[in-house]
């Protein structure tokens, strides 16, 4: 059942996904057996309510709009390097 509900995390947004996944494994885990059924229905239900939310609300005022990790550039990394100069000069003699 462990396998089930690693499978079905990833019907969640990848936003909520990156932040929130490692943690609802975690408490899975830690559910006695005879809940985790109640907890893959739990699940379902709050992949449904998080696409809703993603998909009705507007993006500059969804306040459950969490940063796509994937397009971040991660901190003290130049900004030349992380987007290889496209759009950046990396000649600073101007």
């Amino acid at each position: 059942m462990k396998r089930i509900y690693q499978v079905l995390l990833h019907l969640y947004p990848y936003d909520f996904r990156s932040v929130f996944a490692a943690e609802m494994m975690a408490t899975f885990d830690t559910v006695e057996p005879a809940r985790r059924t109640a907890e893959l229905r739990g699940l379902l239900a709050g992949v449904a309510a998080e696409w809703i939310a993603k998909l009705t609300s507007h993006r500059s005022v969804r306040a459950r709009t969490m940063p796509d990790l994937r397009l971040m550039r991660p901190a003290g990394m130049p900004r030349e390097l992380w987007f290889g100069g496209a759009g950046c000069s990396s000649d600073t003699s101007r």
